[in-house]
This record gives C-alpha cells, sequence and structure tokens, in this order.
C-alpha cells in the first residue's frame, strides 16, 4: 500500500510514521509539495495523508482508497470538491488528551490569574487588598472544587475535560447537538442541546467551548452568548478562533462583562516572512488585563506523536483490511 504525503512533515515525524507503519507500506515524500508534483505522485498512491487537496489531485488520484488528516479541523477542506469524488475523509483525535491538559491549565490559570500575578511581581506589585496600586484586576481568585462547568461540544476533548475535572466535585453541563439519552443517567451531569445555552449559563462558573468549525458555530460565541454568561464566567476557547465572535469577545472583555477569558486560537497568525504577529488585526487583545494569551500550543509536546497515533493506526487498518475509525461526515462537515 502506498501512502502520499500531501504536506511537509518534520523529519522525526515521518521517522516516527515509518516506525510505526505495517512492513508493507510504502510512504511516498514527493521532491516539493506543489500541485504539480504531488499530481504525479498521487496516481499511484492508495492513501493521501495531509491536507489541502485540490481538483487537479483527485483527478489523478484513481486509486485512491482514502485520504487521512493527521490533525482534528477539518475546516480548510473542500467539502463540495470532495463529495464530487465521493471521498472517504478521516482525521485524528488522538491528540485529545493533551489538548484536553492545555484547556485545564487554562483554565487553572484563569482562575488563580497565576499569569497576570506574575507580571505584577515582576514589576514588584503583590496586588495586596487594600493598596492601591491602580491594579487593574482583584486578587481574589476562583474556587475550582465544586464549580459549575459547562462544555460546548461533547467530542474526544470535551469528554476528557469532564473526565478531569470530575476530581473536583465539579457540576457539569453538556451542550451538544446530538446527546445520547443513556448518558443522561450520570451524576453530576446535565445534558443540553446548543439551543438551551442562552438559559443555562447564567450559573456557570467556566465555559469551555470545544466543537468544531462549520458554517453554523462559525462565530456563534457572540454577544447574545457572552450576555447569557455570569459575569464573573470563565471563557476557555479551545476549537478555531473563528467560533468565537471577535469583535464581540473583544467588547465583551474590555467592558468587563465576563470575569476571564483563556484562549488557544486566533484571527491573525505569524508566517515564515512575518514572524511576529499579534493575534488580531482588528483588536489590541493584548492590551487586556482579563485574558491569557496562547499561541495555539494545546497540541504541543515534548515526547511523543500523540497527533499522528490515529492516522497511524487508519493506515495500518486500511492495510489489513479492517474498519476506518474518525471517518468525516461530507454533510455535516466534521
Amino acid at each position: 500500500m502506498k501512502v502520499l504525503l500531501t504536506k511537509p512533515f518534520f523529519e522525526t515525524d515521518v521517522e516516527y510514521i515509518k516506525s510505526k507503519l505495517d512492513e508493507n507500506i510504502r510512504l511516498i515524500i514527493p521532491q516539493s509539495f506543489d500541485t504539480e508534483a504531488i499530481q504525479e505522485e498521487a496516481k499511484d498512491a492508495d492513501v493521501l495523508l495531509g491536507g489541502m487537496i485540490s481538483e487537479a489531485i483527485l483527478q489523478e488520484a484513481k486509486k485512491l482508497k482514502f485520504i487521512q488528516i493527521p490533525w482534528t479541523g477539518v475546516d480548510n477542506l473542500n467539502f463540495e470538491l470532495l463529495a464530487k469524488y465521493n471521498t472517504v475523509v478521516c482525521n485524528s483525535h488522538s491528540n485529545a488528551t493533551i489538548v484536553a491538559e492545555h484547556a485545564i491549565a487554562l483554565m487553572l490559570d484563569a482562575a488563580k490569574k497565576i499569569s497576570y500575578h506574575d507580571r505584577l511581581m515582576r514589576k514588584g506589585n503583590w496586588n495586596r487588598p487594600g493598596i492601591n496600586l491602580e491594579n487593574k484586576l482583584t486578587p481574589f481568585s476562583k474556587p475550582i472544587n465544586k464549580s459549575t462547568i459547562a462544555i460546548v461540544g461533547y467530542g474526544s476533548i470535551g469528554k476528557k475535560i469532564q473526565q478531569f475535572l470530575s476530581g473536583f466535585e465539579c457540576n457539569f453541563k453538556i451542550f451538544n447537538r446530538e446527546l445520547k439519552q443513556d448518558l443522561k443517567k450520570e451524576l453530576k451531569i446535565s445534558y443540553f442541546s446548543v439551543e438551551d445555552l442562552e438559559n443555562e449559563l447564567h450559573d456557570v462558573d467556566f465555559v469551555f467551548i470545544s466543537v468544531p468549525l462549520t458554517e453554523v458555530t462559525r462565530g456563534f460565541v457572540d454577544n447574545t452568548f457572552f450576555s447569557a454568561m455570569n459575569e464573573n464566567g470563565v471563557l476557555i476557547n479551545i476549537s478555531r478562533g473563528e467560533v468565537l465572535n471577535e469583535n464581540d469577545l473583544y467588547q465583551c472583555l474590555n467592558e468587563n462583562k465576563i470575569g476571564y477569558a483563556a484562549i488557544d486560537t486566533w484571527y491573525n497568525y505569524p508566517s515564515k516572512d512575518n514572524p511576529i504577529a499579534f493575534p488580531s488585526l482588528k483588536n489590541n487583545f493584548q492590551e487586556l488585563d482579563n485574558i491569557i494569551l496562547s499561541p495555539h500550543r494545546a497540541g504541543y509536546i515534548n515526547s511523543g506523536f500523540p497527533h499522528l497515533d490515529d492516522a497511524i493506526e487508519n493506515l495500518n487498518r486500511q492495510n489489513r483490511g479492517e474498519d476506518l475509525k474518525n471517518i468525516i461526515s461530507i454533510d455535516k462537515k466534521y
């Protein structure tokens, strides 16, 4: 079986993939990653490993069994094109654990104002009550234990967040587009449709956003959403940046309509030509004190390659004639 890389991978990633594949699977690395080079190699490929697939490539990939995306997000895919060629696409959820860990780290930082107080202490400011040093945030923190947690999007990451926080005896409100009725029997967990958000956020201490970016979810966390939140509530986003309405988010934080935000995904990213970039070209989030800025770092880890494990498993499954996992719905676009 021949697997063609359609994007450049780190050398360490390539070596890890090779070490885990069945012996008769051949990894094809094109000389360059322009459309013409990939198009030529695609003629003999059984699987395409990567994203950003063009029609020119699909036209040549006559032997194609499926496309494997080595990450979770698939919002950049051309679903109309995939439907036209009746293409099977799978993504990877094997990094859910480390992303959930990062989400909880952001939550703890926001609740205890760790980054904020670190910045102040580097200036000798202890943010002590009753001492007026023009500090913008109260020194007091939010408790985690027995707090109320909302998880919007109960996929692989959302489930891990709930699992990890259960040790804090939290009460959970789960919001999902599709709900399994048997799950409602679990203790301290209430299940709601996303349509119930406006009525159910008023008593929530921490809100996690872990939905895929689709036409439905783009910008749905907006002023209406923020107005429904507790004024001391904390918002944590490890979904795509565009799920949060950018201007509404900035206005909400600038006017202190909610307590805090901790964000890992953004609206503006650096490039090779411009390595220095603020998270937005329109709003100065970097000047706000009630937000934690994380540079899309949830998936980074210095040991192991969890983002690749699902992808590798699917390649081996295809080779062995087994069912694939994490097949994307072309209709739902996730």
